[in-house]
């Protein structure tokens, strides 16, 4: 685990309710309305993390999926003019999936 970048401080409520700062709330990915779980590691700290991705963020996960494909875009090059499949049976020879 990476050491923090900022620490917060600050006191529970008397119901045990604590105020994860914004800026850290975004840092973690947790989001209003969408689950997310606590556990305690080893160390006896408390970790807060989001479960997952909600049914409402197909095109969230879409996005993030384009941005990816979009930064490998071009970083290898095709100096013989291969299609992919071309690409990949001289890589495999006679083997097909």
């Amino acid at each position: 685990m990476s050491a923090p970048t900022k620490i917060e401080t600050g006191t529970m409520t008397s119901k045990g309710q604590v105020l994860i700062p914004k800026a850290m709330r975004d840092a973690a990915g947790l989001v209003p309305g969408r689950p997310y779980k606590v556990t305690v590691n080893d160390a006896g700290q408390v970790l807060v993390e989001p479960l997952g991705f909600g049914p409402g963020d197909a095109e969230e996960r879409m996005r993030r999926m384009r941005e990816g494909l979009l930064a490998l875009a071009g970083k290898y090059p095709n100096p013989d003019g291969l299609t992919t499949d071309q690409y990949m049976r001289e890589l495999r020879g006679d083997y097909e999936p």
